[in-house]
């Protein structure tokens, strides 16, 4: 019975989420992280995680591919590999939750530096691929870094979809490197197929539902809680770091 619990739990947990990431191109991958560490063994969450993370951002990449940057994701795809690599050199089991207080200092940070400097919110391109070497390394040890890449989408010259889709895109590809990365380090992914088919079905009827939300929000209102959700996940991620 506990079984069955966890398994509803997890998927009603990734189909509210992927419509939330749908809404706000953000928010949905890192609640979902914290809900899969509540009911999945520790060593099991980053894996699992990355994969239904995948199919989420996938999905939300091609309900939206026509609204991607593709300028972006290019500049970002080959750092990313490096970083991945250079990630999985350096994991360990250790829980690193300095990396999560940093992370969040980081994007307060941020949107601090976007209200009071508006001539510096549309970054130059080649400063994404700085963030694809730094979110490869990251991908690998904190698992959710959606809240990390957000200040980056949040674009002047972007619309909603456009902040959406290219985010998604970027973290596709985070995800997909994150397999061969967990294969090479011993995980077996095998013994967990049924579940991930079950959170793989969830997230993509969750993409499409939020798409359709999505229609219904103005940008001036979706800024606004684009900007507050970002802000709270800071916060989490600050205070869970410092009472872990």
């Amino acid at each position: 019975m506990l079984e069955l619990i966890t398994l509803i739990t997890l998927v009603v947990a990734c189909f509210a989420t992927a419509t939330i990431s749908a809404i706000l191109g953000m928010a949905g991958g890192v609640t979902l992280l914290g809900v899969m560490t509540a009911l999945l063994p520790p060593r099991v969450v980053v894996p699992i995680h990355g994969v239904v993370q995948l199919a989420s951002n996938w999905t939300r990449t091609w309900a939206f591919r026509r609204y991607v940057r593709w300028s972006i994701f290019f500049t970002f795809m080959v750092p990313a590999v490096l970083g991945v690599a250079i990630g999985s050199l350096l994991w360990s089991e250790a829980k690193l939750t300095w990396f999560r207080a940093w992370i969040g200092a980081f994007i307060l940070f941020f949107l601090l530096w976007r209200r009071y400097k508006p001539t510096l919110r549309n970054p130059p391109i080649w400063s994404y691929g700085v963030l694809g070497l730094a979110a490869g390394l990251l991908t690998i040890f904190v698992g959710a870094t959606g809240p990390f890449l957000a200040p980056f989408f949040l674009r002047d010259d972007f619309d909603n979809e456009q902040v959406i889709a290219t985010k998604a895109a970027c973290q596709t590809w985070l995800h997909l490197l994150k397999i061969p990365a967990f294969l090479a380090l011993g995980f077996d992914y095998v013994p967990y197929a049924p579940l991930l088919l079950a959170l793989i079905a969830a997230v993509i009827g969750g993409t499409y539902f939020g798409k359709h939300l999505l229609s219904m929000i103005s940008k001036e209102r979706f800024v606004l809680w684009f900007q507050v959700v970002l802000a709270i996940l800071a916060v989490y991620l600050i205070i869970s770091a410092v009472l872990d």
